[in-house]
């Protein structure tokens, strides 16, 4: 049991440090999504807010 505790600590610590080496890299931008800037009904769509998390 501890050492699963000591894995999950692992694996939770890594998740912040990987994630701010990543943001530090690529950064967000505020550009638009290819479903919004060239949106053609067919092959890029904008999903409604609801329907994100069901993919």
């Amino acid at each position: 049991m501890f050492s699963f505790l000591i894995c999950l600590a692992l694996l939770i610590g890594g998740y912040f440090v990987y994630g701010g080496i990543v943001e530090k890299t690529f950064g967000p931008d505020d550009r638009e999504t290819p479903a919004v800037k060239i949106n053609d009904g067919v092959d890029y769509v904008v999903l409604p807010q609801w329907k994100l998390f069901m993919i």
